[in-house]
């Protein structure tokens, strides 16, 4: 903790998250309250509401996995390409699935897997469409493309949550036959409080305090 505490001093952090039903805006809330606590001066705002990043030490964007990472996300990160490839940034992603091969990196950048959410398939040697399409490589890798040239330091997976009365017909479909996913709020809070706490060290190692 005092690790955190040191390298989160004096930070301004921006959690700028996209989201759908709303469930993903919690989650963002969440690790600003966590960064807050452990030092850092840091804001959750919905990507439509975080105009600019002037002011700020690091940005963390998050969003769900629909259809591919939030459109809303993407936008955001590609809107901004210069300004957040010259300062430490960090992503996390929502979704309702998850296949756990092992990975511990995708295109080089860390990845973090909620354990909730993250399942070893039974046969790693043999996966099926479902968890293919679930690989955190597939999931980050096709953001990495989508936003590059900005490379995040991090990149973390939390369990969503998922509900169906608030979907459209193709949505709904999607998830239950392409993905496989089960109804329900699975947001695992301490995985999201313990990778918030840990994040002043990943985004600002080495890095000389504001007012030192």
């Amino acid at each position: 903790m005092k690790a955190q505490a040191e390298a989160a001093t004096g930070r301004r952090v921006l959690v700028a998250y996209a989201t759908k039903y709303g469930s993903t805006a919690k989650v963002a809330e969440t690790v600003a309250e966590e960064l807050r606590a452990v030092g850092c001066d840091a804001e959750a705002r919905s990507v439509v509401d975080a105009a600019s990043t002037a002011g700020f030490d690091a940005v963390v964007v998050g969003g769900p996995m629909i259809l591919g990472w939030h459109k809303e996300a993407v936008k955001y990160v590609k809107a901004r390409r210069d300004v957040l490839a010259a300062v430490p940034v960090a992503y996390f992603i929502t979704a309702a699935a998850l296949t756990d091969d092992g990975t511990d990196a995708v295109d080089g950048v860390p990845v973090v897997q909620d354990s909730w959410l993250a399942k070893e398939p039974a046969r790693p040697e043999k996966l099926s469409y479902r968890q293919r399409y679930a690989l955190p490589s597939h999931y980050l890798g096709d953001v990495l493309k989508a936003t590059a040239p900005v490379r995040p330091r991090q990149a973390a997976f939390f369990a969503g949550a998922l509900d169906l009365t608030k979907m459209n017909l193709f949505e709904k479909l999607f998830v239950m036959l392409v993905i496989g996913a089960t109804p329900g709020d699975g947001r695992h809070w301490d995985a999201v409080r313990d990778w918030a706490r840990g994040l002043p060290a990943v985004l600002f190692e080495g890095a000389e305090r504001p007012d030192a």
